[in-house]
């Protein structure tokens, strides 16, 4: 009874108080609004075991501290690993949730892939797998290469030698038969042949195509001509960091309506097999890409040419350290208080005192400096 009362007497301190304040930030931050948003995620029923699953997954731009276009800075280690780790984060969960058959990386894969030099681009290429750890009941990855891995924007123009590359180092090609559904690259950014990515269509399968930057929008007449060829049947991209929907015709291959998918609709079904040809633009999964939303893809493909769409969003990381900011300037404030207190009671409740110690200072001082002149006269 002795000790549970001297336990009682007790007191807290300012610091423990402080310590759980942060302590309970950071529980916050980078727990429980990442378990919120799993809860939130809308779950995507398998029809039956004739369906494909995939995850989408566009623009991580992976960071790496050997790259010019990243400033040297006191804090460029710890924004580049907070930055790689959300990407990393994100990806786990959706995982998780998804179970895919597939995992299709949109594009952008490395922020300056294309601009580095071997050693530097299969190192960073290294990183990018050992924070994408893709799990073995993963049946296949398709990578399809970026404007950042290969170049093609701006002055920063693709060449073969970058194009093979990156092949070559992921261990593809631009081709994939999976059950029902063939997936065929295509490259917007370059105006090089497709040799190795034609496949014979086949009545009842499903041609996905896959680019970085997406078709439907494209004035080339090139590629117009390229989607009618391979008798697409739906198209996924990415490149704009935005979550967004085109619709044309299959005989057209040319956008003739536009659409935002919005965060409050969670699901989306669109035919594959019909005269329209749908394509999915998947947001950014990267908050440095300057969004305030990032996610990633998931959808399921059915036999009957349904597909069935959604975007698992992630907590916004702009939010979260708005609040980490927030929090440690109260704490500095509360640090810092009692000496502002002071201050105040010094400077403003008690102006004549303070006044009048000034007076007798400065009297003193003369004093003591004119003292022979008073001893003279």
């Amino acid at each position: 009874m002795a000790r549970f009362s001297v336990c009682c007497q007790r007191r807290v301190t300012k610091k423990q108080l402080l310590l759980t304040f942060m302590m309970g930030v950071v529980l916050y931050n980078e727990w429980l609004t990442y378990a919120a948003t799993t809860l939130s995620w809308p779950h995507l029923t398998t029809p039956s075991e004739e369906s494909v699953r995939l995850l989408l997954v566009a623009d991580p731009q992976i960071l790496s501290l050997i790259s010019d276009s990243e400033p040297i800075f006191l804090f460029s280690l710890i924004t580049v690993w907070d930055a790689d780790r959300y990407v990393s984060r994100g990806f786990q969960m959706a995982l998780w949730k998804t179970k895919p058959d597939i995992v299709v990386y949109l594009g952008d894969l490395l922020n300056d892939g294309s601009i580095f030099n071997d050693t530097d681009f299969y190192s960073t290429l290294q990183h990018f797998k050992n924070l994408l750890t893709v799990p073995d009941y993963v049946k296949h990855t398709i990578a399809v290469p970026g404007d950042n891995d290969i170049g093609g924007e701006g002055e920063d123009l693709v060449t073969p030698h970058k194009v093979k590359r990156f092949y070559s180092s992921l261990n593809q090609s631009m081709t994939l038969q999976y059950k029902f559904v063939d997936f065929i690259q295509l490259r917007a950014m370059d105006d090089y042949e497709f040799p190795d990515n034609t496949l014979a269509p086949v009545n009842g399968r499903i041609r996905i195509l896959l680019s970085h930057m997406p078709l439907l929008t494209r004035t080339k007449k090139r590629i117009r001509l390229e989607i009618i060829r391979q008798k697409a049947s739906f198209i996924f991209s990415g490149h704009d960091h935005d979550s967004f929907h085109f619709t044309s015709t299959k005989q057209a291959a040319h956008a003739h309506s536009f659409e935002v998918l919005p965060k409050e609709q969670q699901v989306w079904q669109y035919e594959s097999l019909g005269p329209l040809l749908h394509e999915i633009s998947v947001p950014t999964c990267s908050y440095r890409m300057g969004k305030l939303t990032a996610g990633y893809g998931a959808a399921i493909i059915e036999k009957s040419g349904r597909i069935t769409y959604t975007v698992l969003w992630l907590p916004s990381r702009f939010t979260q350290l708005w609040i980490y900011l927030g929090a440690l300037g109260f704490i500095i404030v509360i640090m810092l208080f009692p000496g502002i207190l002071c201050l105040l009671r010094c400077f403003l409740c008690r102006p004549v005192q303070f006044c009048v110690l000034r007076s007798n200072m400065i009297v003193q001082g003369l004093r003591k400096r004119y003292k022979w002149l008073l001893r003279k006269g």
